[in-house]
């Protein structure tokens, strides 16, 4: 059991009991997500509108395997803190990538709290430490996501013995071999300043596009999830090509329609997948900005999809790297699926 089990039952306001918590663990412990439950938990955790009622039902009939007393109604704050949960089990016991995709839902659906701190704060910061970890061990520990050169990798596999290390060395080559072809590929990025996909120097935009475009690229150039540890020092390095003293913080919605409809158009197109789309609240917001040319009705539909109000500010850096999450949890959705 979690050391922290207690504590999240009652940053939830509920008082927990000694001979419940064990059997409520052990529940969570067998209870085993496939990727669109953990999608189902994150929208539970973060509370983002009505939970699927076959979703629910499943859930909380694991936990009566466990405890015959469990509620099957009325029982909704324990819910969320329940999935806040299995998602840090998923993170600690699951496989690398399914890890990865627990921990960018539950960070991206969080949202920078956007929109509002969850009811248990811990659980975002543990999937953002889990995903700063990740960061650093990436080459070492593998990304779950195979070797790059899987033919060769099957030959290796047939060798046999004395040989059998060598399929693992090459996985491991091919891990550290990505990863250094991406921070060469970032750091040439840097060093142009200017955007990949525009051809022109950031300094031609203004912050609140590049904030958005910088996100974007840098995740484009992503070849390892969850990429770089330096990933918000990245972006704000960007943003400062734009302009050497950059506000400290910018609207949202001014950040979305900072960027060209022909960009969103580009961007959208290429991920925001519909069954994840309620977790990613920037790229959400782009698409949502697309439907309508009058602004007041785009981003008054903007705050009722996405709970975000029009007024929400942050830093251009937290705001990039934000949407720089979201990319990649499209590419883990898409990997895990």
């Amino acid at each position: 059991m979690h050391k922290d089990f207690a504590e999240w039952y009652r940053s939830a306001g509920i008082t927990p009991n000694g001979e419940m918590l064990p059997k409520r663990w052990a529940a969570i412990e067998e209870y085993q997500p496939e990727p669109d439950e953990i999608v189902s938990l994150a929208r539970l955790f973060c509370r983002l509108g009505k939970p699927n009622d076959a979703f629910l039902n499943a859930f909380r009939a694991s936990f009566q395997k466990t405890d015959p007393a469990f509620p099957m109604r009325d029982n909704d704050q324990e819910l969320v803190v329940l999935a806040g949960a299995e998602l840090v089990d998923t993170l600690q016991r699951g496989t690398v990538n399914v890890a990865d995709f627990a921990a960018l839902s539950v960070t991206c659906a969080a949202a920078q709290n956007m929109r509002g701190t969850p009811a248990v704060a811990d659980i975002p910061e543990i999937a953002a430490s889990y995903l700063s970890v990740r960061s650093i061990d990436r080459a070492v520990d593998g990304d779950g996501y195979g070797p790059g050169n899987t033919a060769l990798f099957a030959a290796l596999t047939t060798l046999g013995a004395p040989h059998d290390g060598v399929p693992k060395e090459f996985e491991r080559l091919q891990r550290e071999l990505s990863v250094a072809s991406e921070e060469s590929n970032i750091l040439w990025w840097l060093f142009s300043e200017y955007s990949r996909d525009l051809k022109q120097p950031w300094k031609k935009f203004g912050v609140p596009a590049v904030t958005l475009m910088a996100g974007k690229e840098l995740a484009d150039l992503t070849r390892v999830i969850p990429g770089p540890v330096a990933a918000v020092a990245f972006l704000d390095r960007v943003i400062r090509c734009a302009k050497s003293k950059p506000p400290s913080s910018i609207l949202v919605t001014d950040a979305i329609k900072g960027t060209t409809p022909e960009w969103r158009q580009q961007y959208v197109g290429q991920g925001c997948p519909a069954q994840i789309e309620d977790l990613l609240p920037i790229g959400h917001g782009l698409k949502i900005s697309l439907m309508s040319p009058d602004e007041a009705a785009w981003v008054s539909a903007f705050t009722q999809a996405t709970g975000i109000q029009a007024d929400v500010e942050l830093s251009p850096n937290v705001l990039a790297y934000q949407l720089f999450l979201e990319a990649l949890l499209c590419r883990a959705w898409k990997a895990v699926t």
